[in-house]
Parts: structure tokens; C-alpha cells; sequence
């Protein structure tokens, strides 16, 4: 598409225009797609191959999910997405962003791609592709994360750190400009969280895709409620 991948605006573009804002409206259309994938369609699909290169944007600058080469239909599957297709035999996806009960041999299932998208919405967040070479000896994006999870500021690229607390002003901000600044931080807060729950070790663990949806889509409106 003529606006490119978001692999593109996290690491190989200026991403000075992806804003906090930009990313929580990318969160959203991601989870939207997968909702659709995994609980309007029948049988339900499983990606399998979900990461930022196969994000990419139409006209609109909407988020739309590419690349279905590797996906699978769940058969037999209810709307909560729990059951698998047969056991595969090593990973499959693209290396960072496979769940790691794929790499036992485990079934294939929607819980795949919950994981797959955790991993996304944290690179988005921090700017920190799973496979940089920090990431080694057991250090994962999402332990990297949970470790500074106190320590906001440190985790979040500066790109979008400027538009949370860390903000300096020539003044002291009066009430409305303190909420703003801590609502933003909350937002950004939040989603942390919910990529850490999204990447839990356990499938079982792991939210549903609905659920996923729905707390973005509260995120979103809670940041974008500060404008009016």
C-alpha cells in the first residue's frame, strides 16, 4: 500500500509523527482485524505471522493486516478461540514475535496471536524490535518491559515520552494541564499492561482477542476525550 508498513515508521522512516495518539489508533485497528479474524469468521483464523512488516496502511491511514501466507483455520473451534488446529512440528511465524508454546510443538490456536500482537504493541511502545541484541540470556521484550514497568519514562521511546508527564513547561500547569499530562501517562500505562497480560508464558493465561479489543478501544477513548 502507498503508505507503507509500520515495520517502515518504527525503524527505517523519521517517526517523529508517531505519536502516542498514532500508536494507540494503530493498536486499535490491529485488534480490530484479529477480533475479526478470530471471532466473526468461520471457522475462525489464526495469523501466525504477525508483525510490523505485515502492518500496512491504506489511503486512510489505516492499520489493515497483510500477508496471510501462513495462516490457518481453527476447526472445531468455539467463538472463545480455545481449541487448536493439529500439533506442528517446530515454530512457526517470523523469530520475536512466535509465541513460545509454538516452539514445543504446541497446537496452533488464537492465543498464538494474542502473543504476537503483545509483542507489537510493545515494540511500538519502546521502539525495541524482540530480536535487538540487548534481548539474550532470557531477557525478552516483554521481561525487559515488566522490569521498568515503575519507571514509565524509561521504557517508552522519547517520542512519545514528550507527550506523557515527562512534559517540561515554563509554568506551573494549572488543573487542567496537570490532568491532561497524567491522563496521557495513564493511557501509555496502560497499554504496557496489557502487552505484558497479552504476552503471558501461558496461552491460558493470555486474554481473549474480544477482550483485547474492548480495552483499547477504551484507551482510545479515553486519550482522544481530552480534545473536547
Amino acid at each position: 500500500m502507498a503508505k507503507g508498513s509500520l515495520e517502515e515508521r518504527l525503524h527505517n522512516r523519521r517517526c517523529d509523527d508517531l505519536s502516542l495518539g498514532a500508536v494507540i489508533y494503530i493498536s486499535v485497528d490491529i485488534a480490530c482485524a484479529l477480533e475479526y479474524l478470530h471471532n466473526q469468521c468461520i471457522p475462525p483464523v489464526v495469523h501466525c505471522d504477525l508483525k510490523p512488516s505485515n502492518i500496512l496502511f491504506d489511503n486512510d491511514d489505516t492499520a489493515r493486516v497483510y500477508d496471510f501466507g501462513l495462516a490457518r483455520l481453527i476447526h472445531g473451534c468455539s467463538s472463545g478461540g480455545q481449541s487448536g488446529t493439529t500439533s506442528i512440528v517446530g515454530p512457526r511465524g517470523s523469530i520475536g514475535y512466535i509465541p513460545p508454546q509454538y516452539g514445543m510443538g504446541s497446537e496452533i490456536s488464537t492465543k498464538g496471536n494474542v502473543y504476537s500482537y503483545s509483542i507489537v504493541l510493545l515494540e511500538m511502545l519502546t521502539r525495541k524490535r524482540p530480536t535487538n541484541e540487548e534481548f539474550s540470556d532470557g531477557l525478552t521484550l516483554p521481561k525487559y518491559v515488566d522490569a521498568s514497568l515503575s519507571r514509565t519514562q524509561d521504557i517508552l521511546h522519547p517520542g512519545l515520552t514528550s507527550e506523557t508527564g515527562d512534559q517540561r513547561v515554563d509554568h506551573i500547569p494549572n488543573l487542567q494541564e496537570y490532568n491532561t499530562f497524567a491522563l496521557k501517562d495513564i493511557c501509555a500505562l496502560r497499554l504496557l499492561k496489557l502487552g505484558l497480560l497479552c504476552s503471558a508464558e501461558l496461552p491460558k493465561d493470555r486474554p481473549a482477542m474480544h477482550d483485547i479489543y474492548t480495552s483499547v478501544a477504551e484507551v482510545k477513548e479515553a486519550f482522544f476525550s481530552m480534545d473536547n
